[in-house]
């Protein structure tokens, strides 16, 4: 009888049953003056904290917090760029017993942001408007509109704002009395906020439990689980890639900087003179910045370092990329994962390595692949990837039908990957089953954009497609049919997609912008997309 599409590996270690602040406290107590996180720029500025530092600024915003009437189970939204003041308010909101909800604000509009808000039930905001007078004004608007009077602390001092910053708190010698709650480890600590095909927000909800034993699964195959390590990885704390939690809980110092330092090709050099000053042995980068890496090597050998090893992951990868091996890492390394699931499997990348391998699961992870009724197929047949672990989410929060949908029984989690679990029990990943576009680690839904661009009064139809990218492996691509009295030019209608979408790096415009005169259609009178990809495949000149 042939094997079913099924995948173990049983955790040989027991799991560490502690919440995120038992383990701060014990790493405090080990190393407090480890420095755990260390902010760099570009013009050599450099701000670190150790433990003690975090222990103990944490523990005074948390108490301030409280006196707010924070208490456990609130949910306490953070907004603002990376930063060692964002993470002493995560450990913060932690302490307290709350739940944090980080927002990326690059990447979202203030109505946006204030849905999220509403959507995750907020009580409080901690903030930076960095020196964004225009954002600083319309949150301050949206605050004082809303009717549920959200308290509201920034993150750094600001000339833009009378708000209290965390510089600001003080507390009274009663306060200082303050007993913080003990956390039990099935309590939700953090809301990771995405967006549906809908627009309407998903809320992947994880518990202490799951990020305390995800943070060594994080590191492990990358060389992060030496004692020596120190990673560079500069990915967005709103991402759960480029959250701070898990080296702090797993005791490797984090290095960062400014995620558009990273996401600029020209910045590269100035990005390795970090890696060397700071003497990192691991980084975590996105694929492109890894083919950047490529293109530069010949001026990067000229410093002489090489670190252990390089993580990457996020979307299908080129096994060109093994060419920094030997040269400026040792090792690299693909991850399969995402947010709801957490870093499920690892390989190391090199030119033999098969397309689509995922490499062996993490400890703790089971994987099987499903058919369209459901059932476990049999070895060797394309299906929908399932995957279990105490390390993935607890539910989508407030989402009965969106975790109706995405969990079976037995507490299987659907990931919207199709793959393939070969006779030999190798887990191969094709691709999604849903229209996120992924470029250069920035996820983007093609119906967001969609739904964006068709309120523009010039634009009639709209389809939005992703096309390969030589350094980002996939570019945003919108096909328009416009208003038949619309003169607009492409560079108008392009000035008015990033007014609505952002940018094209860590927002949603698209790259390119083809236009139709219209729409070839499907027999049911919708627009036939396979062949519209196909005639802009051809007009880009893309093979």
């Amino acid at each position: 009888m042939e094997d079913l599409s099924y995948l173990s590996c049983p955790n040989p270690a027991q799991l560490r049953y502690k919440s995120i602040n038992e383990v701060l406290h014990e790493r405090t107590m080990e190393s407090p003056d480890k420095e755990i996180v260390i902010q760099r720029s570009i013009g050599g500025g450099r701000r670190s904290l150790t433990y003690r530092e975090l222990l103990n600024r944490s523990t005074g915003i948390a108490k301030y917090l409280v006196t707010k009437g924070i208490g456990a189970g609130d949910r306490v939204a953070i907004i603002g760029p990376n930063s060692n003041e964002w993470i002493i308010a995560e450990f913060a909101i932690f302490l307290t017993g709350a739940v944090a909800v980080p927002i990326n604000k690059t990447s979202e509009s203030v109505p946006e942001m204030m849905k999220l808000l509403k959507a995750s039930q907020s009580k409080a905001v901690l903030f930076d408007p960095e020196s964004d007078e225009e954002f600083m004004s319309e949150m301050d608007a949206s605050f004082n509109s809303d009717e549920d009077k959200l308290d509201v602390l920034l993150l750094q001092k600001s000339a833009l704002s009378f708000l209290p910053s965390l510089n600001d708190v003080t507390i009274t010698t009663n306060e200082t009395s303050i007993v913080l709650p003990r956390i039990q480890p099935e309590s939700s600590a953090m809301i990771y906020t995405t967006s549906g095909s809908t627009g309407v927000p998903k809320m992947v909800e994880m518990t202490h439990l799951a990020i305390v034993n995800a943070s060594y699964i994080a590191y492990l195959g990358t060389g992060g689980d030496r004692p020596s390590a120190k990673c560079y990885n500069d990915g967005l704390f709103t991402w759960i890639g480029g959250s701070p939690i898990f080296s702090i809980l797993n005791g490797n110092a984090r290095v960062f900087a400014d995620i558009a330092i990273g996401l600029k090709k020209e910045q590269l050099m100035a990005v390795w003179n970090i890696i060397i000053s700071e003497q990192c042995t691991n980084a975590i980068f996105f694929p492109h910045t890894v083919l950047d890496l490529i293109e530069n090597q010949d001026d990067i050998l000229k410093k002489g370092y090489k670190m252990y090893a390089i993580a990457t992951g996020g979307q299908m990868i080129n096994k060109h990329l093994s060419e920094v091996c030997g040269k400026l890492t040792e090792k690299l390394f693909l991850d399969y994962g995402s947010t709801e699931a957490g870093i499920v499997s690892f390989t190391e990348l090199k030119l033999e390595t098969d397309v689509g391998y995922v490499g062996p699961l993490f400890p703790g992870y089971e994987v099987k692949v499903i058919g369209d009724n459901d059932d476990t197929l049999t070895r060797g047949h394309l299906g929908e990837i399932l995957i279990k672990s105490p390390f993935m989410l607890k539910s989508y929060r407030n989402a009965y039908k969106l975790n109706e949908e995405c969990f079976t029984d037995g507490g299987w989690f659907r990931t919207g990957d199709i793959g393939i679990i070969t006779m030999e029990g190798r887990l191969f990943v094709k691709g999604k089953s849903t229209d996120v576009i992924k470029r250069g680690g920035v996820t983007v839904l093609a119906s967001v954009v969609e739904t964006a661009m068709i309120q523009l009064p010039e634009v009639r139809e709209i389809v939005v497609l992703a096309v390969p990218d030589v350094r980002l492996f996939e570019e945003i691509c919108a096909c328009v049919v416009l208003e038949v009295d619309s003169n607009i030019t492409e560079v108008e209608l392009d000035r008015k997609c990033r007014m609505t979408l952002g940018d094209n790096v860590l927002g949603s415009a698209p790259s390119y912008l083809l236009r139709f005169d219209a729409f070839p259609r499907l027999r049911n009178g919708k627009s036939d997309k396979v062949l519209i990809k196909k005639l802009a495949m051809e007009r880009l000149k893309f093979d």
